[in-house]
Parts: C-alpha cells; sequence; structure tokens
C-alpha cells in the first residue's frame, strides 16, 4: 500500500478523498487510559520497542561528551502530562461524552512555557504535569493552542514546579539526511523517561492528522509511541524538532514536527500577541507535465510551473488569479511541471511549503502566464476554514430544536461519529459528497443539515428519511448558516399571527411545514421528555 504520509499532492483537492486512507495508517502518539474491559494489548516489545533505552544506560554507553551534556540537560526539561478530557458527542450535540484519560510529553522553553501536542490536551478538563524524577503532579493551563500544526504551549503556576529547571533551546537548521536525532518522552510501556535513536529518513511536506493541515515534516526510522507525543526530538545540545504522530502500518518509523513549523507559530504570537494560523492558498491546480498540455497552452520550452484549474470564491486569491493561469513562480522562487520546488541539495518539496512560511494577511508574489503573457501578481493571505470544516477542536456543536427538529452543522467531526476510519463507507452518500467536494462560496457560509427528529405529536408523520438531510431554505429564503436559521425561526414564529407557519426547504425538493403556535406548545415538552436542557446552543439565543 501506498504510503500515504508523504502526500505531495494539493491537500485543499485531496486531501478530503485521502482522509480514510490517512486515518488508516496515522496514529497520534498518546496513551489512552481506558477500563481494563476496554484497553488494548500493548504491540510486541521486539515489534515497537526495541530501540527503546533507558536514560542511564544510554549515558553509560555515550561516549560523545557533546552528547552526553544534552541528555543530561534533557532529563530536567522533559515533563510528562497528564490530561483528562470530555469529547464533545456531534450526534447528540447537547451533550458530552464519557471522560477520557491521556498522558503524554512535553519540553520546557523560555518564558516558563511548556510545549506538547495538541491533540494530548483537546477538550481538557484537567491537566497536570509532573517533572522527572519527581512524584508531584502540578496543575497547568494552557495559554496558546496551535489545533492546525498540532502545538500546544502550557504554563504551571506554582513557582515550585520551576526549581531547578532550564529551558531547551531550539536549533536554527532543519536536519538533514541520516543524521542521528535522540527522541525523549515517557513512550507506553513504563512510567520512566525513555530515549529512542534515529536517523532521518526523509524530511517532507504532509498530512497532521490532528488537523489534516499540510505541514513540513520529519520522518525517522525510530517509531514514535503512544505517550511519546510532544517529547522533544534532540541534536546535540539543541532541539530540532518534537513527535507527534507514526505510522500504524509499518515499523520503526515515527514523525517529528521540524523546528521551523515550531518557531512559526512562537514568532505569530510574538508579532501579533496571538495565534493566526498557517494562511491556505485555496486553489485547485493540476501539474504540467504532459507535453500536449504545455503546447496548447503555448508555454515555451524554458517555461514551468503548474495550471490553475479553479479558485475558491471566498478566498482571497479569487481576486488575483484565474482559471487556465500557469503559476511559474511564487515569490520568484520557480516551480517545476510537477508542482515542486527546490528545498536544499538533492531535496524538493511541495510549493505549498512557501505559503506556511508565512503568516495570515502577508503578501505572496506570483509570477503567472496568462494567454501567453507572463504577469505578476500580488496578493495578502488568508487562511478561510472550509465549508465543511476540516476539524472542530475544543468547539462545541452547534444545534438548534423546532418543534423536535434537530438542526446542526455539518463537519467531518459528525461524519466520524457514524464509524471513525470508515465514515466514508457508513455515513449518509449525501453528506459524504458535500465534504469532499463543496467549496465556500462566501464567509461564515456552513451546511445546516437535520440531524434527526425527536419524535412528538408535532412532528407526527414527518418520517425518519429527512434524518441527515440539508436544509436549503426558510419560507423560500436561503440559509446562510445555523445562526441565520435562528433568526429567522424567531422572527417567523414571534409575528403576531397565530396561523403562521414555517416552512423548511430540504434537499431534492422535499419540504416540512410546522404550525408556530403548535411548535411552541411543544418544546418545553420534548425538552422534558429528551432530558435537553436548552433548545438551542448558547448563541443562537
Amino acid at each position: 500500500m501506498e504510503d500515504c504520509v508523504q502526500l505531495e499532492d494539493d491537500p485543499v483537492s485531496l486531501t478530503e478523498d485521502l482522509l480514510p486512507l490517512i486515518k488508516d495508517q496515522l496514529d497520534l502518539g498518546d496513551g489512552v487510559e481506558t477500563d481494563h474491559q476496554q484497553q488494548q494489548q500493548p504491540p510486541p516489545l521486539q515489534k515497537q520497542q526495541s530501540q527503546i533505552k533507558t536514560v542511564h544506560s544510554l549515558l553509560e554507553t555515550e561516549t560523545d561528551p557533546d552528547a552526553i551534556e544534552s541528555l543530561e540537560l534533557v532529563l530536567n526539561s522533559v515533563v510528562k502530562v497528564f490530561c483528562a478530557s470530555i469529547p464533545c458527542n456531534f450526534y447528540l450535540p447537547w451533550q458530552m461524552k464519557r471522560q477520557v484519560v491521556k498522558t503524554a510529553s512535553g519540553f520546557i522553553i523560555k518564558n516558563r512555557w511548556i510545549l506538547s501536542n495538541a491533540h494530548a490536551v483537546t477538550n481538557a478538563s484537567c491537566i497536570r504535569i509532573r517533572k522527572h524524577g519527581d512524584a508531584k503532579k502540578y496543575p497547568a493551563r494552557i495559554l496558546y493552542i496551535a489545533h492546525e500544526c498540532d502545538l500546544v504551549i502550557m504554563t504551571v503556576d506554582d513557582n515550585k514546579f520551576w526549581n531547578r529547571l532550564e529551558p531547551l533551546t531550539f536549533s536554527n537548521d532543519i536536519p538533514r539526511l541520516q543524521e542521528s536525532i535522540t527522541i525523549v518522552g515517557f513512550p507506553i510501556g513504563g512510567d520512566n523517561l525513555s530515549v529512542t535513536k534515529g536517523v532521518v529518513s526523509r524530511v517532507v511536506m504532509s498530512t497532521y492528522l490532528h488537523s489534516l493541515e499540510f505541514l513540513l515534516t520529519i520522518q525517522i526510522d525510530a517509531a514514535t509511541n503512544p505517550g511519546n507525543s510532544g517529547g522533544p526530538a534532540i541534536q546535540g545540545k539543541h532541539v530540532v524538532g518534537m513527535s507527534f504522530q507514526g505510522q500504524a502500518q509499518a515499523q520503526s518509523i515515527g514523525y517529528i514536527m521540524p523546528v521551523s513549523v515550531i518557531k512559526h507559530v512562537l514568532n505569530d504570537i510574538e508579532l501579533h500577541n496571538k495565534y493566526t494560523a498557517f494562511p491556505i492558498m485555496r486553489f485547485n491546480y493540476q501539474p504540467m507535465e504532459n507535453t500536449s498540455y504545455r503546447e496548447y497552452l503555448k508555454l515555451n520550452d524554458d517555461q514551468h510551473g503548474i495550471l490553475v484549474t479553479s479558485v475558491e470564491q471566498a478566498c482571497i486569491l479569487n481576486k488575483v488569479l484565474k482559471e487556465d493561469d500557469v503559476i511559474t513562480a511564487i515569490d520568484n522562487i520557480p516551480i517545476a511541471d510537477d508542482g515542486t520546488i527546490y528545498f536544499r541539495r538533492g531535496e524538493r518539496l511541495s510549493f505549498r511549503y512557501l505559503e506556511k512560511l508565512k503568516f495570515v494577511d502577508d503578501t505572496i508574489t506570483f509570477t503567472i502566464i496568462r494567454q501567453g503573457k507572463e504577469l505578476t501578481l500580488i496578493s495578502p493571505l488568508d487562511n478561510n476554514q472550509t465549508l465543511v470544516p476540516l476539524h472542530s477542536h475544543d468547539k462545541h456543536p452547534e444545534y438548534l430544536i423546532y418543534a423536535g427538529i434537530v438542526f446542526t452543522v455539518l463537519s467531518r467531526f459528525y461524519l466520524y461519529e457514524f464509524g471513525k476510519r470508515d465514515w466514508h463507507r457508513k455515513a449518509p452518500t449525501n453528506l459524504v459528497n458535500l465534504a469532499l467536494h463543496s467549496h465556500l462560496e462566501e464567509l461564515n457560509q456552513q451546511i445546516v443539515i437535520i440531524n434527526q427528529i425527536l419524535i412528538d405529536d408535532i412532528n407526527h408523520g414527518i418520517t425518519s428519511d429527512f434524518t441527515n438531510s440539508v436544509l436549503e431554505t426558510v419560507n423560500d429564503i436561503k440559509i446562510k448558516n445555523i445562526k441565520h436559521l435562528a433568526e429567522l425561526i424567531d422572527k417567523i414564529s414571534n409575528n403576531e399571527d397565530d396561523n403562521n407557519y414555517i416552512r423548511f426547504g430540504i434537499e431534492n425538493k422535499k419540504f416540512i411545514v410546522i404550525s408556530c403556535k403548535r411548535a411552541k406548545q411543544s418544546e418545553a415538552r420534548i425538552l422534558k421528555q429528551n432530558s435537553i436542557a436548552q433548545s438551542r446552543s448558547e448563541h443562537l439565543y
């Protein structure tokens, strides 16, 4: 099977199609403690942890003084993260799921900041951190969280925690192929610090499982086990990256987030006093390797690039790029016919690497060929969410209940409720197609769907066939988002006319008609019958 981690294609157009494959093969390296009846057996030690050594045994056999010094520093700078989280329930949006306990690793940097992976503390209700060699777990809190690159910045307020702790420093370089790296953390199989040594196998743009963002990744030949997530990757005396995910379909393969991605977040916070995420150029393209394409577009032998096939309407680039533009360079860096750019000797990366070097609202320069003429175009960058959000971490699902009809917003997390890795097979076909092929036309646009119908006299005769259908209109007014839906329902139902009706226009020209008067009379009864505290999300009142 092709290793889908090393995706060199356009994530905007292909990530959705490849998601089931990605989910099957990638593992987020967190340790999840469950009931004994549900707890999975750890993988055989000879397969998953053959390269793990204790720090003391490694120090005894290590002869490089710099390596010994760096490892001794790491001993006091790597911490274990304990997190209790309560996941959201996207199918019953007014409820939460059962509590989950996770463990991960982290490390100390300047400003009394502790770095770890965002997936280790998502939906956290309680976070505690324990130093190496200490028995006490100190309460911690989140300062910044960057879900796009699976990074979180935390701190501990108790001054005693910081005694004899020295911050680790970052390298300025990305490790080269075959260079040695030391992974330090608290993986499954023990409670003490452990060390895994390996070499750099490749540096590539790939998909981060936590967010499906397309960012730079370093692949190493040392397995990243559950619990390693958030631990530092050390080279010499400096941090060159952070463990964040593994490969479920292969042995002795792990992935670390390079220091350039970590520094991007830290610089973003320093420049903007907040995390603004990574910009995304939302256009689709195809390579120009075929000779007929190049002849058809009248390209010279020395002109190379990628062909723009469409630009998302809501993306700011829609004002600059047009269909059939050939992008030959970005910020004066040439793009090859296969969509790659020169990275360093013997290595090439997807041109998407260039956008991830910038911040939101930064400008970018395109050199294009349009109708045979070479042009230079300049545009700012944005990072609009996809119409069906790729992720909704730390966000409660939005919902509205009217006459027992539960309306919610379509997201991929909602589709995951149908079967996690097999959502593309188990989820309703109409919703899967929307998730894979829909595009944002305007900001704040959402797809509102009927999640389910809570049976009551008010909706008797309205069959379950409407479940998982897309709501298109209310009294012939096109719905923009769920807040717009709430505003329309309130406006119509609060009309003094006792004979008011609301007509919900559903996909495939179906519709539902509800009496406003009877809907008001039924609301309290329906909520009580289903033990629901309120009829809609807080911000929809």
